[in-house]
């Protein structure tokens, strides 16, 4: 089974760029909270990840924007 959220970090390694990205996330929400909004709010869920986990689907679009077709 393919892993589609696997991107071949360690797991030391993905928390370095959690924290960098929550870092950064931190610094667009002080500097444009419009965009800070609008960027959480296409962030997915744990409830979409296991969604597109436990899929019966399994052919998982990803858009021209590398996003994911969640429906």
């Amino acid at each position: 089974m393919v892993d589609i959220f696997d991107n071949g970090l360690t797991p030391k390694q993905q928390a370095v760029m959690d924290e960098a990205y929550e870092a950064l996330m931190s610094k667009v929400e002080i500097i444009n909270f419009q965009l800070y909004q609008r960027l959480r709010e296409n962030e997915l869920s744990l409830a979409d990840v296991y969604k597109l986990r436990n899929s019966l689907n399994k052919d998982v679009k990803i858009d021209e924007k590398e996003q994911y077709k969640l429906f």
